[in-house]
């Protein structure tokens, strides 16, 4: 019985993550909470099955309890990191376009649908001036990345003349230059950032083990004192978890417009 309540469990918690709702900035808080509070009922009551007591099926469902918001946060990075490296390709479809003696507006039409996506959201219908184009993306996208680009985009087409495609040159170099810095900094990271999550999983998954498997040291995690142990070895895991991460991340620019 014990291996069918941890095999349930665990096709429950499965079921969570799986979810087929497209994780991204426009996932309702209230989902996320809902299936943070799933995964910590799941993971509790599997941690109860496998016979722990005390704290541990608490640590094991506050472990279990970031997994939702963790695939959320690494599905989201993974697609603002999908569309920004699509901007170079948007970039220099609009300047081949204006070297043909296009106009701004139409240029960035041409290149989105060229490129399409979001960026369709470009191609707006005759007759709509080009900063309320501009301004839809901008508030859609809500990015620092998006917010610089488009508006560099509206302020050449505003003020025109002989320098928009020096500007634009240098608007893709520099977008090329914030990119190669980001992938070199993610690259760097990913061997530290696996030495980490050992480190902070590996004593709690031995704890587990030994309480599983040895009378003496569940009996021992049992008490009041192994039960402070635990909750204060938890709360320390979980600060030292978010100082690393704010520790390891890249700072983002802020917005030009909220």
């Amino acid at each position: 019985m014990r291996a069918v309540a941890v095999l349930a469990a665990t096709g429950s918690l499965a079921v969570v993550l799986s979810r087929p709702h497209r994780v991204s900035v426009t996932l309702p808080d209230a989902a996320l909470i809902a299936s943070s509070g799933i995964a910590f009922v799941v993971g509790t009551l599997a941690a109860l099955a496998l016979g722990l007591h005390g704290m541990v099926p608490i640590a094991v469902g506050v472990f279990t309890t970031t997994l939702p918001g963790a695939r959320r946060h690494r599905s989201r990075e993974r697609d603002l990191r999908r569309e920004a490296a699509r901007w170079p390709d948007f970039l220099a479809a609009v300047r081949s376009r204006l070297a043909t003696g296009v106009a701004i507006p139409a240029a960035c039409a041409d290149a989105g649908r060229h490129i399409g996506g979001r960026f369709l959201l470009l191609t707006a219908p005759p007759g709509l001036p080009f900063a309320d184009v501009i301004a839809t993306a901008r508030h859609e996208w809500s990015e620092p990345l998006a917010d610089r680009i488009l508006t560099t985009l509206e302020v050449a087409n505003a003020v025109g003349g002989s320098h928009v495609g020096v500007v634009l040159g240098t608007l893709v170099a520099s977008v090329n230059d914030d990119l190669r810095l980001r992938r070199a900094h993610d690259a760097a990271l990913t061997e530290q950032r696996l030495t980490a999550a050992v480190a902070l999983l590996a004593p709690w998954v031995i704890l587990a083990l030994s309480v599983a498997t040895n009378p003496v040291s569940a009996e021992a995690f049992s008490t009041s004192t192994g039960n402070l142990i635990i909750g204060g070895g938890l709360a320390a895991t979980v600060v030292g978890y978010i100082l690393a991460r704010r520790s390891a991340r890249l700072s983002r620019p802020p917005r030009l417009f909220s």
